[in-house]
């Protein structure tokens, strides 16, 4: 009896825009359709020049017979179903076979599967006739709630790559299965220490016959078995729940690269009937358990300090980028330095799970929603969690379910320097975030409800990109753009020491840069985006040509980032859990939020992000910008580790020149410009150091401090470096 796969439908299909002709005869099998576009699936409908402009809907028609069956329709009497399965249509559709509606997909990342078996049987040609529809987008605006779209930031946002998306994106293909087929599987790990761990599995079978069958789930580890379970069950024809736990007994455990390693396990799910495999599912998955408390995360039950940063979809069209460059992705933030990829409103290729499953990459996984929506997708937000929940929950890396980001809109203020505007610009801020609306109050609790039904194992965080307030102080990260959408860089420190909970978990920081400069007056899109901040920030009219200006908005964007990452991790859980930047890569050529552009070449900000985020670090904590002859300086010196094992014996050293590479004395060191401290340090700590103490030279220009840290642990060197700089100015024009 042939089970799985029997016939693939990739390759060409016909395709054109649906107009009102086409919704009454598109389905219809005899409709003449040899002179239409054709479309290559998988893939998007924008890479056929004749759709590229198209907004959709569009009809997708594609015919098969059942000698393409082969064999399997020999049998169709004797309990063989077949299934027409789409693995992802972007983002939604109608589907239908031979003139008949067979039913409609939600979610353009979840496969679905129609029975087909009687349509097999009726006729022997057949036509699939889908109805693709991947409407725009809603705006920016809370109160623009016309949105519909399920897409999140393929579509919306800062992130959103340029074009449609529209399309069937992944494979087409026709299964057979036994009179009893899995509809829906999922698998979560819902317990794990060094003694045992528990498997949840879930199953919703369709079933043809009123009878018994048999469910073994195999558990193995690099090809050897190391738990299996087997179970009766009485089903009744139509939908049937099942649900069991497997125990694996002195499990090795899944850990972030940051803390250990990434021991994985294949599970097989057999459903059998009358002796005779009818159908099955495989997933692969790590043994871990996440909880989190006023943002700060466990893993295993061991504290870490999050250092993420957003990943948006990582092309216009998602399936064409090759997998190489998605796992490539995976690896340039695990050099980075970083422990996390927050896939940005959106669920992005499966390679960049598997990758982070592999690396021990954590993946903070959004739902794909951004910015305001229509109460009309109430209840496909209800399916979109379940099916999310079904297609990522298994993987290790996700550690946690972001909810809807920006519910109330993005909440942009006009960046303002002025200290007394300051204070009405943060309230008309505050005011916005916490407004009561259908998408905070209604649509988000839908979605906190849903995400803890479908799964209890993970932290959620129902709503991200909101201030906190005091009806919901734990339940949103918050954005803060200081820097590039409101006040300064060093207002940062500010507005977290006189609001703690802003600096939780900061969800959203950084700037955009240029990484080349070839237009004329034809500004990119992401630029037009973003032209408050760039007048206000970095001003093209302030600079010669457009490479000096592209020059200075990287080297903004570094120091920016720097900044930011400096002031949270000596923050480090009071209150700080971890933060996430914005974003590891371009959306576009030219420039963007990415610290990487869209070809992967790093910026500098790349350079500087990887220097803050070393796992051992050294930090002053506070530096004039300018300081004039004979003035005194005094500024504490941590050293913050974020090893999970103490060191006996750490070393930090300040180095102090002038402008002229002269050293500068720093108070009494190992010798002249040397200013040096040895002391142990705790796993997984911040603590002070001591005080670092000087006198400003009488050599006027920019002041350099060099300051390292260095330590020996079982035979491995560990160190990093930083540098600081001041300005020596005359007294007249220094701040006194």
């Amino acid at each position: 009896m042939i089970r799985g796969p029997v016939h693939h439908l990739s390759g060409r299909w016909y395709a054109r825009p649906v107009d009102q002709e086409l919704r009454r005869t598109g389905a219809a099998p005899e409709l003449d359709h040899s002179s239409w576009p054709t479309v290559i699936v998988p893939g998007h409908w924008a890479r056929n020049r004749a759709l590229a402009a198209e907004a959709g809907p569009i009809l997708f028609r594609r015919g098969f017979t059942n000698d393409d069956l082969g064999a399997v329709t020999d049998d169709l009497d004797g309990g063989t179903r077949l299934w027409l399965c789409f693995d992802g249509v972007l983002a939604g559709a109608e589907v239908w076979m031979d003139g008949g509606y067979l039913g409609d997909t939600v979610g353009y990342f979840a496969p679905h599967r129609f029975d087909i078996t009687d349509h097999v049987r009726a006729r022997s040609e057949h036509m699939v006739a889908v109805d693709v529809s991947c409407p725009p987008g809603g705006g920016r605006q809370a109160e623009e709630r016309t949105n519909i779209s399920l897409t999140g930031s393929l579509q919306t946002g800062s992130l959103a790559p340029p074009g449609n998306p529209g399309g069937i994106w992944r494979p087409v293909h026709i299964d057979a299965t036994g009179p009893v087929a899995i509809r829906h599987a999922r698998l979560l790990c819902t317990g794990a220490d060094e003694s045992r761990a528990t498997l949840l599995i879930r199953l919703v079978v369709d079933s043809i016959v009123h009878d018994e069958i048999t469910v073994t789930a195999t558990v193995t580890r690099e090809g050897v078995d190391v738990a299996t379970t087997r179970s009766d069950h009485q089903l009744a024809a139509g939908e049937n729940r099942l649900e069991w736990e497997v125990i694996v007994e002195r499990p090795e455990l899944w850990w972030p690269r940051s803390l250990g390693d990434q021991p994985l396990y294949d599970v097989d799910v057999a459903v059998d009937h009358d002796g005779v495999r009818t159908d099955g599912r495989q997933w692969r998955t790590g043994l871990r358990t996440v909880s989190m408390n006023n943002f700060i995360w466990r893993i295993n039950g061991k504290r870490m300090f999050v250092k993420g940063i957003a990943y948006g979809p990582p092309g216009p069209r998602m399936n064409e980028v090759p997998a190489e460059r998605l796992r490539a992705d995976v690896a340039l933030v695990a050099e980075t330095g970083l422990d996390m990829m927050r896939v940005h409103a959106h669920v992005t290729r499966r390679e960049i799970y598997e990758a982070a499953d592999e690396t021990g990459i954590l993946i903070w996984q959004d739902l794909p929603l951004i910015g305001g929506y229509s109460s009309k997708i109430r209840r496909a937000t209800k399916t979109i969690v379940r099916e999310i929940v079904d297609d990522v929950g298994a993987h290790p890396s996700v550690m946690g379910w972001g909810g809807h980001v920006l519910p109330n809109g993005d909440a942009v203020e006009l960046p303002t320097t002025d200290r007394q505007e300051r204070p009405r610009a943060i309230l008309r801020r505050f005011a916005k975030h916490i407004t009561p609306s259908w998408n905070r109050v209604v649509l988000d609790s839908i979605i906190g409800r849903e995400l803890t039904d479908a799964d209890p194992t993970r932290p959620i965080i129902s709503r991200s990109g909101s201030l906190p307030s005091p009806t919901d102080p734990g339940g949103s990260d918050a954005f803060l753009w200081f820097g590039w959408r409101a006040g300064l860089a060093s207002d940062f420190a500010d507005a977290v020491a006189s609001w703690p909970r802003l600096g939780a978990f900061p969800g959203g920081i950084g700037s955009q840069s240029v990484s080349v400069h070839p237009w004329g007056d034809d500004e990119p899109r992401w630029v037009s985006a973003e032209r408050r901040s760039f007048d206000h920030y970095l001003p093209r009219r302030e600079h010669a040509d457009g490479e000096s200006w592209a020059v200075a908005t990287r080297r903004y964007q570094a120091d920016l980032l720097e900044c930011h990452i400096d002031t949270l991790r000596r923050l480090k859980y009071s209150p700080t859990g971890g933060f996430c930047l914005f974003t590891v890569v371009d959306v576009e050529p030219g420039g963007g939020f990415g610290i990487v552009d869209i070809d992967r070449r790093p910026k500098l900000a790349w350079f500087r992000v990887k220097a803050a985020c070393a796992p051992l670090i050294a930090l002053l904590d506070w530096l004039p910008s300018m300081i004039t002859p004979g003035q005194s300086v005094a500024t504490a010196v941590h050293a913050i580790s974020d090893l999970p094992h103490g060191l006996a014996d750490a070393t930090v050293v300040a180095r102090l020149a002038d402008s002229r590479g002269e050293t500068v004395e720093a108070g009494s060191g190992s010798g002249p410009g040397v200013r040096a401290w040895r002391s142990g340090l705790d796993a997984d700590s911040v603590q002070k150091v001591d005080d670092l103490v000087f006198v400003a030279p009488d050599t006027l220009g920019p002041l350099t401090i060099e300051l390292s840290i260095h330590a020996e642990h079982q035979g491995r060197v560990i160190t990093s470096k930083r540098h600081y700089h001041t300005l020596v100015v005359p007294p007249d024009t220094g701040p006194g």
